[in-house]
């Protein structure tokens, strides 16, 4: 019995010093420092095996940025707001410091049929089967209470998806600055914000959606119309106005950067860190800035539902820092003005901090317009 409590007892010591967050220590490859600091890893991975040194994070002698150790709770342990933040966490490689020696050649260009594809095929979903449905019961139409909690699934999902999509991407491809530092992790002190700031634009875009713009006696597979793809570039174009006014002030006014002062706290964020905000910033981006452009561009209630997944994938894309030329899927020929938008943009936009530059979310279309575009580094010239 002794033995046996004895092993017991080692088996459960071991396992739980596999998952707390690892500090650097004489064994680490990343330079010792003589304060009594001991910052997390943000390259910390739980399938790591015990005794491998952890991995640099930056080129900086000590990685400063805010710990980040939820994840490496068991799923039993962790709050709602950690298992929100949870399904967003990327693979440890992306918050790696590369190899100056590393070579990954020019920037790939991403295909714009290729992203339109997977956009469509996912975005036409819950409205083929809502067609489908009234296809088979023409006499029954979903209530509320069923048809917006399937909508509202339908977009989640996708989101999820698309954020395990950008970390596969960032991987195959490296992401912005990787030689200088790696990509960010959620703040443990962010997590239940960040979780609130998802729920909340997951339920306000698709809510308004239906409230302006939902018809229970509609075909949704049939309300489209041949300008639905001038009015999606129009409506995003708007968008960006509002936003880039918006964006532009809280940044160039000082008595406005509270704002949006906690969304710049992170410098290399990855996609789910796009939502990462203070509720003034969530009323703004979530609400009034695409409510302003709905009431400007009239849009049905299929072809709201499908702009509003077209924004959501162009918004995450670029948080993501995926090191590629990205262009927005809509906008694109934007870029023979030299207004297209690409994930660089954005990823440097955030370097920049209040200083700003590169204010567009969807193009550099204003950025043009009113001087403020910066030039790309490592997808310059592309």
């Amino acid at each position: 019995m002794t033995s046996t409590a004895a092993l017991a007892t080692g088996v459960s010591a071991r396992d739980n010093k596999l998952r707390q967050p690892y500090r650097r220590n004489s064994s680490s490859s990343v330079d010792s420092d003589s304060s009594s600091e001991t910052p997390i890893s943000y390259a910390t991975d739980p399938d790591r095996p015990p005794g491998q040194p952890t991995p640099r994070t930056t080129k900086q002698k000590v990685d400063r940025r805010p710990p980040s150790t939820f994840y490496l709770k068991r799923w039993r342990d962790q709050t709602w707001a950690e298992r929100i933040c949870n399904l967003a966490t990327c693979p440890a490689s992306m918050h790696e410091l590369k190899d100056e020696g590393m070579d990954r050649g020019m920037p790939p260009v991403q295909p714009i049929w290729r992203e339109n594809l997977f956009i469509l095929s996912r975005a036409l979903i819950p409205i083929l089967l809502h067609q489908g449905a009234l296809w088979a019961f023409p006499n029954y139409q979903w209530p509320f209470y069923v048809i917006y909690p399937f909508y509202f699934l339908a977009f989640v999902g996708f989101a999820i998806e698309m954020v395990h999509r950008m970390s596969d991407y960032s991987i195959k491809f490296g992401t912005f600055d990787e030689k200088q530092i790696g990509r960010d992790r959620t703040p443990d002190k962010s997590v239940n914000h960040l979780a609130v700031g998802i729920l909340a634009y997951m339920f306000v875009r698709t809510a308004f959606c239906f409230y302006l713009q939902f018809d229970k006696q509609a075909q949704p597979l049939f309300s489209f119309t041949w300008s639905y793809p001038l009015r999606l570039a129009a409506w995003e174009i708007a968008l960006d106005y509002f936003f880039y006014v918006y964006h532009r002030a809280s940044h160039e006014v000082d008595s406005l950067w509270f704002i949006h002062q906690h969304h710049h706290t992170t410098k290399h964020p990855t996609a789910i860190l796009s939502i990462l905000a203070e509720e003034w910033q969530e009323l703004l981006e979530v609400f009034l800035v695409p409510l302003a452009a709905t009431l400007l561009v009239p849009m049905t209630f299929s072809e709201g539902y499908m702009t509003l997944v077209y924004t959501i994938y162009v918004e995450m894309m670029g948080h993501s820092g995926v090191r590629a030329h990205w262009c927005h899927p809509v906008l694109w020929p934007l870029e023979y003005l030299g207004m297209g938008l690409a994930v660089e943009d954005h990823d440097l936009h955030h370097r920049f901090g209040k200083s700003g530059k590169n204010y567009g979310k969807q193009s550099r279309v204003w950025d043009r317009i009113f001087g403020t575009c910066a030039e790309r580094i490592e997808t310059f010239g592309m």
